[in-house]
Order: structure tokens, then sequence, then C-alpha cells
């Protein structure tokens, strides 16, 4: 079985492991359906979003252990997903992504470099030879 899973920097900044194209990775993951998006998003980054829909979401950090499963697959692709940020116009100190761009990698660590005027967001996992099975919590 193949998926994709959207894994955020801020989860691999966190506690992640580096990971490469053609590694096996044992991942905890929500279905994508299951995450709550942000309302704060314009238009234009929600339909992209939208475009980059993945079956899982990665999520080390929930303490809702029901709509956790483990998910172990083989690497076969890596896209960072860059979003360019500016102020909220309700409450400056909140940045709203307003565009985006993808490049496709070999490898990530965690802490990826800026492309231009963009901050690595996310990564677009693309996983073969699939398995998924619950928490058993």
């Amino acid at each position: 079985m193949k998926c994709t899973v959207t894994y955020d920097c801020w989860q691999m900044e966190c506690c992640g492991t580096p990971f490469s194209v053609g590694d096996t990775v044992k991942w905890f993951v929500k279905a994508y359906d299951t995450v709550e998006r942000s309302d704060i998003l314009s238009d234009s980054l929600k339909t992209y979003f939208d475009n980059w829909k993945t079956d899982y979401d990665y999520d080390a950090h929930s303490s809702d252990w029901k709509d956790i499963l483990v998910l172990e697959g083989k690497v076969e692709t890596i896209k960072i997903l860059y979003h360019k940020y500016v102020p909220s116009v309700e409450n400056p100190l909140i940045q709203i992504p307003v565009s985006g761009e993808t490049v496709e990698v070999e490898y990530v660590e965690g802490f990826e470099k800026k492309l231009y005027d963009m901050m690595p967001s996310a990564y677009i996992v693309a996983l073969s030879e699939c398995t998924i099975s619950g928490t058993n919590v």
C-alpha cells in the first residue's frame, strides 16, 4: 500500500529523527481528515493545501490516543513545503501564510534553511509498503 504523510517542521525540530529517501520509518499519525485546519488561512492558501492533501498527518504530541495510528513504510519521496508569512491585519503578532512552494529533497534533518523569503513549514512524504495499526492504548 502507498500513502502520503504531512510532517510539520516544528514536530521534526522538537523531537523528530532525520530521515532519507529509502529509509523505513515508523511514525504516529492521524488520518488527515481528523486534523483541524486553521481558520486564518487565506482562500488561495486553503486551495493550495487542498492540492497537497495527504492521507495522514504525523503527530507525536497528541494526547488524543483514540485517533492515533502507527504507520510504518518506506520513504519514496520527500518534498519540503515552504511558506511566505505576513502579519495578520487583525493581530500583527500572528503570522499568516500567504503563498508557498515545494522543493523535492533526498534527506531532511529538521532545521532546513529558508528558500528565498519563505520558511520551511512541512514535509510532504510519499511512502510505499505501508502498514497501519492502532496504538492499543
